[in-house]
């Protein structure tokens, strides 16, 4: 697309890809570019293959100010949009603020209009002084320019975001080609183009600037100018020991590593569920990180939010991520006096004393590369030059070039430094600098166990023992029965010697051996020969975990560490297991009354064998819990009552009419035949069901699938018909409850006081009465598939059927199933029921197809009383 201007965009492009503007809400505008940046992060983010020079120009979108402070220089050509401050002393004295108009004039109070459009500031200023002086006489005058106009300029080609931008009139090229990103991969940054008027009238290398600070990047933009980035020329790929090159493969080996530490103090395991969370929140949509977030937290793929979960899908989603955000708050219970063992230990291993992208490339094959773009005819010689020269490590001497020949076979070349400016490069070259590798000279290397670490020069006939005892390496701890030396000879090849430190220190010829050039001397400590002694508490309390053992450490010390019992937790018995060499553990009863801390004092001077036993290694110290405890038991009632709400039971025993009572009673309006009841399944609380999870049990009710999986195992069991497999005929609903069941009840005859109906009420229970409704539903095989009809008293499910335009050809009519606004579901002699406010006459299917009815769910009876309940 060279030569494309203004005339060249298509009608509404400008508007609907307008970027960067400054007409509303600072704090809208604040948001809208934090979002622009984090996509346009995204898209780099895509990017695959080596970095290109001069791409980190446009890393970070930078808005040019408009305000100035008064600091243009004079030569700044004004224009319509100008704001300026004039300033007038001397016979006459005031300043007025003035803005240049669409034609071009300064109008001044007092004074008239100035024609300054077109002018510079300085001719601007002289013009303003003759118009003064006109009025009055011995007056200066002062302009300064205050604030620059916008101008509408177009970013189009190659670049991320290509659209219109309103951009201060004194911005830079390459701030407004960051407003769109900068180039993508496939464009130039050699030759972007300013185009005006449909011709040419500026061209912008970036290679010089970046690598020299060269150009002249101040080309002042006017409105409907377009800035061009066409397709890149000649790209080939420097690889090696260039200068530029190794010092971006550090920048991003130290940008990773800053950014996998971020969290550096939190243990692996809170960061594993930190990602995982974060990743079922996008898939749920209850996140507002952008992709770019969750790419650099997480280091992994972005996963969109899905747009159409089952609610089977969504239900289990959601329960997944209750249960790591649980766990993720067990882990979290750490105070400032948390002395448990971390597990997880990082070891890190690099070529001692070399560059960081050596030892990369030495030790993983990681090879430092970067892509450049040249222009037809350059050389090698420029490749080097705006690769930055060969770097301190490399082979300055000759470089090795590969290529496509004309037949599509690759072929090497050597290129000495003194012919590389003749050698030309073409599109797909690869220019490689190979590393030097320098021999230590008269350097031994202390490595492990030492005071000092490090590389340190070598004399002629230094031992051994003489250089320990010369810097003291030695240290108390240090194990003084071995130690080792790595020796490297010329021809590369090691040995290893291995020798007494304490004999090599007291001269034994045997031991204190003399040291030669390249020596590698490790020493250990008596710490790494114990095996780790640790003790562990379990149960309710703050702090469960592994600790450190200590010598002399006793049942309290141990129980401070773990931190204050929980409310769930007994506080009068624990248990404390002694190991007994893998036999059954040795299991003492402690009394928690005489070794818990508390505000007012803590058991230190409690030396009682019997009340407070000594810790040994790898002892287990238990916590128990209350039965079935819980700060309050808590239900739920909804709808059609006095005051609906959350109340907690008064009482062991409390019925669903105790309850009722409390909340007022139900309204006028209430349809206590539709009530629902709802009791949830399964264990409540986390660890229970992560347990579950962990020994693969699904803590789910056989009837947890809701109305769907009782009508599946009410049908007639069918076969396939040319394998005569067994088949499931099921009313396709799209309906689950995952672990939320609900109870039929008769709330009726709970109301009119009869005991037998009447509910024990658990934690958690939830009571919805819906509103009266005089509707009832039909659901499944009918002419109509989802529909709400109003019934008459009489009505039977025969006739309803006939009102929905009879059943289809699908339908299976001898498992036609009435769906009772309580619960119940009557399967026989159905077609001659009587259907009643709030029912639902559900029409299963013969053969299972795809059906927009098993969609809705508002068609079913139970969502829809919930809905109209509520309402």
């Amino acid at each position: 697309m060279p030569g494309v201007s203004v005339q060249g965009v298509p009608a509404g492009l400008g508007e609907s890809l307008t970027r960067g503007g400054r007409k509303p809400v600072a704090g809208a505008t604040e948001a809208k570019e934090r979002k622009l940046d984090e996509e346009l992060k995204a898209l780099r983010a895509r990017d695959k293959g080596p970095r290109r020079f001069a791409s980190d120009l446009f890393e970070t979108r930078e808005l040019s100010p408009l305000g100035t402070e008064g600091g243009i220089s004079e030569d700044y050509v004004l224009g319509a949009g100008d704001e300026l401050q004039v300033n007038v002393f001397g016979s006459a004295t005031f300043e007025v603020p003035a803005q240049v108009d669409g034609r071009g004039e300064l109008v001044i109070p007092k004074v008239g209009a100035v024609k300054v459009g077109g002018m510079t500031l300085g001719r601007a200023r002289s013009a303003v002084q003759a118009k003064v002086g006109q009025n009055f006489s011995r007056a200066s005058v002062d302009l300064a320019v205050t604030r620059l106009r916008e101008v509408r300029v177009f970013v189009l080609g190659e670049v991320y975001r290509p659209g219109s931008y309103l951009v201060p009139s004194l911005s830079s090229l390459v701030n407004v080609l960051g407003l769109a990103g900068g180039p993508t991969r496939a464009g130039s940054f050699r030759e972007i183009r300013v185009v005006r008027g449909g011709k040419v009238v500026h061209t912008v290398d970036l290679y010089p600037l970046r690598a020299e600070g060269l150009g002249n990047m101040n080309l002042g933009l006017q409105n409907g100018d377009t800035v061009f980035v066409p397709l890149a020329f000649n790209v080939v790929t420097l690889e090696g020991a260039f200068a530029r090159v190794v010092a971006a493969a550090d920048l991003e080996a130290a940008q990773a590593e800053t950014q996998s530490d971020e969290n550096e103090d939190l243990p692996e395991s809170q960061r594993s569920l930190l990602r995982q969370i974060r990743h079922l929140e996008t898939q749920l949509g209850k996140t507002e990180a952008s992709p770019a977030a969750v790419i650099a937290e997480t280091g992994e793929e972005y996963l969109p939010p899905a747009p159409t979960l089952s609610p089977k899908e969504r239900m289990a989603l959601e329960e997944r991520l209750d249960l790591l955000k649980d766990e993720l708050k067990t882990l979290q219970r750490m105070a400032r006096g948390d002395h448990r063992v971390e597990p997880e230990v990082r070891l890190r291993s690099e070529f001692s004393g070399q560059a960081g992208w050596l030892a990369r490339w030495q030790e993983g094959g990681e090879v430092p590369v970067m892509q450049f773009e040249l222009r037809p005819g350059e050389t090698v010689a420029e490749a080097l030059r705006f690769g930055g020269g060969f770097a301190v490590e490399g082979f300055a001497g000759r470089l090795s070039l590969r290529r496509l020949d004309v037949g599509g076979r690759k072929v090497a070349l050597d290129v000495s430094v003194a012919t590389a400016g003749t050698v030309a490069l073409q599109r797909g070259d690869v220019l490689s600098a190979l590393p030097r590798r320098d021999e230590a000279d008269r350097a031994i290397e202390v490595a492990g166990w030492a005071r000092v670490p490090g590389f340190f020069a070598r004399t002629e006939g230094l031992t051994l023992g003489a250089f320990l005892k010369r810097d003291g390496q030695v240290l108390p701890d240090t194990y003084m029965a071995r130690g080792e030396v790595v020796r490297t000879h010329e021809d590369g090849r090691t040995a290893l010697l291995v020798f007494d430190v304490a004999k090599a220190l007291g001269g034994d010829p045997a031991h204190d051996l003399k040291l030669e050039d390249r020596d590698r001397i490790t020493l250990h400590r008596i710490e790494d020969l114990r095996v780790r002694k640790t003790v562990k508490v379990t149960g309710p309390v703050s702090r469960p975990g592994t600790f450190p053992f200590h010598e002399g450490m006793r049942a309290a010390d141990l129980l401070f560490m773990a931190g204050a019992p929980l409310l769930k937790a007994d506080r009068f018995v624990a248990e404390l297991a002694h190991t007994r060499d893998g036999k059954p553990s040795e299991v003492r009863s402690l009394d928690l009354t005489k070794l818990l801390s508390t505000e007012q004092g803590s058991p230190v001077d409690l030396k009682d064998e019997t009340l407070n036993p000594r810790i040994l290694p790898f002892d287990q110290l238990s916590i128990f819990a209350k039965p079935d405890y819980r700060p309050h038991r808590t239900v739920t009632v909804s709808g059609q009552v006095a005051r609906p709400g959350a109340y907690s039971l008064d009482q062991d025993r409390a019925s669903l009419k105790d309850v009722l009572v409390r909340a007022g009673g139900l309204t006028p309006e209430a349809m206590p035949e539709g009530a629902i009841f709802l009791r949830k399944i399964g264990s409540l609380d986390p660890e229970k069901v992560r347990a579950a999870q962990l020994a693969g049990i699904e803590a789910k009710d056989p009837t947890s699938g809701g109305i769907n999986d009782i009508l599946k195992r009410l049908s007639e069991t069918k076969r396939q018909g040319n394998t005569g497999k067994l088949l499931e005929s099921p009313v396709l609903h799209g309906l689950e409850m995952g672990n939320i069941n609900r109870m039929v009840i008769r709330l009726t005859d709970i109301l009119k006081g009869d005991a037998a109906a009447d509910v024990e009420l658990q934690d958690g229970d939830e009571l919805i009465i819906p509103r009266r409704t005089d509707a009832a539903y039909v659901v499944g095989e009918a002419a109509s598939p989802f529909a709400t009809y109003k019934v008459k008293p009489g009505t039977t499910v025969r006739e309803l059927l006939r009102m929905a335009g009879g059943t289809t050809r699908n339908a299976d009519r001898w498992n036609i199933r009435l769906l009772k606004a309580d619960g119940r579901i009557l399967d026989s002699w159905v077609m001659g029921k009587k259907v009643e406010p709030g029912d639902a006459v559900l029409v299963p299917q013969r053969f299972r197809r795809d059906s927009s009815w098993q969609e809705n769910l508002n068609a079913l009876t139970p969502l829809a009383l919930i809905l109209n309940a509520l309402k």
